[in-house]
């Protein structure tokens, strides 16, 4: 029986494990092992919801050990840390408890077939102060501990303790998630004022919103941009294009030959690289930004039997250009990865592929604005509610790729129910 071992369960890696247990492991054709070093996953683009509280991620996360029991696959808890690619083995690092205690030591595994999907982390491009001083939005973990930091600042002025007039926020990197980030700070702090907390209301909070180019949102159309950025302005956030950002300290980011901003919160969401390691891993061929780089077929250029997909993947598009490190990627490249690896074990030819932009909406706290993919490469326009359901059917579908429709559906309802008896912000 052929042993097939995904190593990450984001979007990418766990749609394939779960389409491989079901087309492979349920047949008894393959052992399909998902390697992941939390136990849960959440869909990376609701972050920013979790960060805010606006989402309840006890109620949206996956266990890897429930998926895996309903689809025909097995999930171990660990860190890759090394592939020995002439024997066909991986290694694991130790999983360590929250009381510092080894709970699985380092162990190695075998395999035929190897799919390294681990993601991606935030991309400090070197900048002197940005590890130390910076808050990412990395995972489950740091989202989480932005909420409780930021509702503990919160309280503080509520109550009295905090005298400044204003909370100083920094946000460094307008793209999806700094720009959706942003709105729903506002939402959060509107809302905790609702429910009684004095001083609490939009006006307390200035924030920044930094950008390196010329605009926001850069791979949306220009006046969809534009669009954007008048409603963040009209929260009330400053937006600073053309702002490159060159040192952080412990409260101001420094602007290249302009006067340092200052900042209580200082937030680094200006873009992605794959984990560093990933560069020296098994003589694989990576990009300046330690991504993986693959063949059409999504093997990679020096190893057939090693395919790699997602945010830490390298993949040339046939017009020129490279695939988005997004989660609408992941999905397709977990799609295709699935049928190729079947079709190896069936002898059969394998598929390129193909990305499909579908369009980008971003999310605007109570609404939404982006772009859809009509006839063509043609792109359609939408916002308001059309937006916003759009949004979350992108969620829905991610879900359906997990559950199918019939368990979506009561999810959903059941999300519904539960929003309807709690708080509308998470204050856990």
């Amino acid at each position: 029986m052929k042993k097939i071992i995904i190593v990450g369960g984001g979007a990418g890696g766990l749609e394939l494990a779960t389409l491989l247990g079901k087309k492979l492991g349920k047949l008894g054709k393959a052992e399909i092992t998902l390697i992941d070093k939390n136990t849960n996953h959440l869909w990376k683009p609701l972050l920013h919801e979790i960060a805010t509280g606006t989402l309840n991620d006890e109620l949206d996360h996956v266990s890897y050990f429930s998926q895996a029991q309903n689809n025909s696959f097995i999930f171990k808890q660990g860190q890759l840390i090394n592939i020995d690619r002439d024997n066909k083995v991986i290694e694991l690092n130790d999983v360590i408890d929250h009381e510092n205690q080894v709970i699985f030591p380092k162990t190695s595994l075998s395999y035929d077939l190897l799919v390294i999907a681990i993601g991606s982390t935030s991309n400090d491009f070197g900048t002197p102060g940005v590890k130390e001083y910076c808050t990412f939005l990395d995972d489950q973990e740091s989202a989480k501990r932005f909420r409780k930091s930021i509702l503990s600042t919160f309280f503080r002025f509520s109550s009295g303790i905090e005298k400044n007039e204003k909370l100083n926020i920094a946000i460094v990197g307008a793209g999806a998630t700094g720009v959706e980030l942003t709105t729903e700070l506002f939402r959060m702090i509107k809302t905790l004022g609702q429910y009684g907390f004095e001083k609490l209301e939009p006006s307390l909070l200035n924030i920044t919103l930094i950008e390196a180019t010329d605009r926001i949102l850069p791979a949306l159309p220009e006046n969809v941009s534009k669009n954007i950025q008048t409603k963040l302005e009209e929260l009330g956030a400053i937006v600073l294009t053309k702002t490159k950002i060159v040192k952080a300290d412990n409260n101001h980011f420094y602007p290249e030959d302009e006067a340092p901003i200052p900042a209580d919160i200082m937030m680094w969401t200006a873009g992605v690289k794959a984990a560093d390691f990933l560069k020296d891993l098994a003589g694989l061929e990576t990009n300046r930004v330690n991504q993986l780089i693959v063949k059409p077929t999504l093997q990679t250029t020096r190893d057939d039997s090693i395919f790699a997909i997602g945010d830490c993947t390298c993949c040339a598009k046939a017009e020129g250009g490279f695939t988005p490190a997004t989660a609408q990627a992941a999905h397709q490249m977990a799609s295709i990865c699935a049928v190729n690896i079947v079709s190896i074990i069936n002898n059969e030819t394998l598929k390129h592929f193909q990305y499909n932009n579908k369009g980008t909406i971003i999310s605007l706290a109570n609404t939404a604005q982006g772009v859809i993919k009509t006839i063509g490469k043609n792109q359609m326009g939408v916002k308001g509610w059309i937006a916003s359901c759009i949004y979350r059917m992108l969620y829905r579908l991610h879900q359906i790729a997990l559950f199918g429709p019939f368990k979506t559906f009561r999810l959903a309802r059941a999300n519904k129910v539960y929003r309807s008896v709690r708080t509308t912000i998470n204050m856990n």
